[in-house]
């Protein structure tokens, strides 16, 4: 595998490591949004290995992703879609001045962080 590619995997991986420890610590955002970038920077990965061009946005980035993955190969449709509903909590984690993100929403974003690897991984 290309250093680029572990590079990224092993960001992600880190990512969601971090993840795991801020939600034990009622960190709940801030776990919401690393949650999010384990699976962006796993996307990430899979576009490099592909050769893509990586677009400079989020939303380019997701759609790309979409269309090189699950649509002409057969990356899991809902591990995609944890990807992209994520996009939404991760901006009012990160930018709003309050959140409703709680503990439930938290611990789902991290299952499916969980999940996006295990499926990014067959890919590899």
């Amino acid at each position: 595998m290309d250093d680029e590619i572990c590079s990224f995997i092993d960001k992600a991986e880190t990512k969601l490591k971090n993840s795991k420890v801020l939600f034990e610590v009622g960190g709940y955002s801030d776990s919401v949004s690393l949650s999010y970038y384990c699976m962006f920077l796993c996307a990430k990965a899979l576009l490099v290995k592909k050769n893509c061009k990586i677009p400079k946005s989020h939303r380019g980035l997701i759609q790309l992703f979409s269309l090189k993955y699950v649509h002409e190969d057969d990356f899991n449709y809902n591990a995609y879609n944890y990807l992209s509903s994520s996009q939404s909590d991760r901006e009012s984690a990160d930018y709003g001045a309050r959140d409703n993100i709680d503990e439930r929403i938290a611990k789902r974003r991290i299952n499916h962080a969980e999940e996006f690897l295990k499926e990014a991984k067959k890919f590899l």
